[in-house]
Parts: C-alpha cells; sequence; structure tokens
C-alpha cells in the first residue's frame, strides 16, 4: 500500500485549497473537516468555554471564506494561516470583554479537561489533576507570553510557524518561550511542581 508522505500531503492540500479559492463548495467542506477540530483546540485554549471554542471555529472559516482568495501558499502553509485568524478572533474577543482570567479559575469552580486527540485512559486521572495546576498558572502569565506557550506546547506548533503567525522573528518566539518557562516554574514551585514535568504530562501519547 503506498504511503502519502507529508510533501505529497501538503501538494494535496494547497490543490484543494486551490479548488476552494476556485469557487469549489466540496474543496470547503474538506478543509473544514481538515481543519475544524484544531482551529477549535486553539480557541478553546485561548477562551477556555466551548462555546466560545464553538464561536472561534465558525468566526475563523468564515473570515478565511471572505478572505480566500488573499491566501497565498508562498507566504504561509493553509493551517497556519487558519491559526493566524482564529488567534486574531480570540485576542479580539478577549480584549472586547476585557477577560484578563478564566472565570471559574477565579471563583473555585473546577474548569472542563482540555480537549485531547490523544487519550490515555491510564493517565486520566494525573493528567487532569496536572492540567488544573498548569492551565491555572498559565493564566497568569502576561497575554504575550500565554499565547506563545499554548501554540507552541498545547498546539505543537513550531517555532518557526509561530514567527510567522504573530510577524516576528524566530528568535523572539524562543526568548518568549523560555521567558514563559522561566515564570511557570516560579509560580508552580509553590506546588512543588514545575513546569517541564507538566509539559511532560499534557503531551504524552
Amino acid at each position: 500500500m503506498k504511503q502519502t508522505t507529508g510533501l505529497q500531503k501538503k501538494d494535496d492540500e494547497q490543490a484543494l485549497v486551490q479548488r476552494w479559492q476556485n469557487g469549489d463548495p466540496q474543496a470547503f467542506d474538506e478543509l473544514y473537516a481538515a481543519h475544524a477540530s484544531a482551529i477549535y483546540r486553539l480557541g478553546w485554549a485561548m477562551l477556555r468555554q466551548a462555546d466560545l471554542a464553538e464561536d472561534a471555529v465558525q468566526e475563523t472559516f468564515l473570515r478565511a471564506y471572505k478572505a480566500r482568495h488573499r491566501f497565498d501558499p508562498n507566504r504561509a502553509a493553509f493551517g497556519t494561516w487558519l491559526y493566524q485568524i482564529a488567534l486574531n478572533y480570540c485576542r479580539s474577543y478577549l480584549r472586547r470583554k476585557r477577560l484578563l482570567t478564566i472565570p471559574w479559575l477565579s471563583d473555585g469552580i473546577d474548569s472542563p479537561p482540555l480537549p485531547d486527540s490523544r487519550p490515555g485512559p491510564e493517565r486520566h486521572t494525573l493528567r487532569r489533576e496536572y492540567q488544573q495546576v498548569l492551565w491555572q498558572a498559565v493564566q497568569k502569565l502576561s497575554e504575550t507570553l500565554r499565547e506563545v506557550v499554548i501554540l507552541h506546547y498545547y498546539m505543537e506548533i513550531p517555532a518557526v510557524e509561530i514567527a510567522q503567525m504573530l510577524d516576528c522573528p524566530e528568535g523572539t518566539i524562543y526568548s518568549r518561550l523560555y521567558n514563559a518557562r522561566r515564570r511557570l516554574n516560579q509560580l508552580l514551585t509553590e506546588n512543588g511542581l514545575y513546569a517541564a514535568d507538566l509539559f511532560e504530562v499534557q503531551n504524552a501519547h
């Protein structure tokens, strides 16, 4: 059975995007199916409410559809472009509503579990406990540091793509990630935990 390489997959998606830009509705449906779950995860990580994450998905694809002829595959991958649209939507929402902290983290209500495409039943309890501690600490970071943590560690987006999304040098992303980890370690030390330990559990298969 012939396997599909990463390059072939990229070429297939570019062809799909071109069909979409030319007005093929089936192509749009396929792109939506391929990327909606990832956009939902990003929306949830930024806004931390399921209904708001759903809104982020719908708004992202609506904006992408309206701007489809402006997408240039030579400048960024389609997924990176979508992430940028979603991130800008989430930023605007947070600023408009002035949501600097997550409501249920300040009023004692437990937050729902993070959406995870790789469930591990044997680590479910530990993962849930660590996630609660980690994401409470993440919300205490500045907006700039919080974004790179979510994009890199939760969404697993490479630093070079994050730099494209945020329109800044790749070295700046690494600097922000370093500062974020250092700040998280400061916040978590009081609980006897370290950011490296928590990220290892978050990303465990």
